[in-house]
């Protein structure tokens, strides 16, 4: 996404993902901290802080962009067919997966960890598609905290199939986002022209 000049489609580009990425981010921490009985109210300010912190960022950062030169319009934006296709699989995936979960093995407690492995695997394709190694990382690091789920619960720690997922998660989510928007500020690509 960045190997040429930054220009302000890379911008909304950036921003999208990011938006997307903190708005999921929050869904699953919400849900960790709906999983805790009692001191749950903290981790709902924590997690509203998060919220709101990246998307002050995102703000700023889109404000500092605003002198950036034209490009990268919508024909080459990656949130076309391949990305529908991907996230089309990945909802599919979901679904039938949380089904063969709960009805054939009797596991629906382990559907969080389930979706969290199905989204982590949907971003695969990502990192093609918007020219960004990072997704790899997204990919994986979604993945291990998805499988760290089922293995801690597996091991007894019957907790695990939603704390995991749902902290897990949101960081590994919000952590993508601040590498993104860190990125964005070392290259100086928020920087208005001169």
């Amino acid at each position: 996404m960045t190997d040429g000049q930054f220009t302000k489609g890379h911008l909304i580009t950036l921003l999208i993902s990011s938006a997307i990425g903190v708005g999921f981010g929050a869904a699953w921490w919400f849900f960790g901290a709906s999983s805790v009985s009692g001191g749950s109210t903290a981790l709902v300010v924590v997690g509203v802080a998060a919220v709101l912190a990246l998307v002050a960022w995102l703000v700023l950062t889109a404000r500092r962009g605003a002198g950036l030169p034209a490009g990268g319009g919508r024909e080459e934006s990656p949130f076309g067919k391949q990305y529908g296709i991907a996230v089309l699989l990945m909802l599919v995936g979901i679904f039938a997966g949380a089904r063969v979960l709960s009805a054939v093995f009797d596991l629906p407690e382990a559907v969080p960890a389930w979706v969290l492995f199905v989204v982590g695997l949907h971003f695969l394709p990502f990192a093609k598609l918007f020219g960004s190694r990072r997704f790899l990382v997204l990919s994986a690091l979604l993945c291990v905290v998805a499988v760290l789920a089922a293995v801690l619960a597996v091991a007894g720690w019957t907790a695990a199939w939603q704390l995991v997922p749902g902290f897990g998660g949101a960081v590994v989510l919000w952590a993508t986002v601040v590498a993104g928007l860190l990125g964005t500020d070392r290259q100086g690509a928020t920087s208005p022209a001169s």
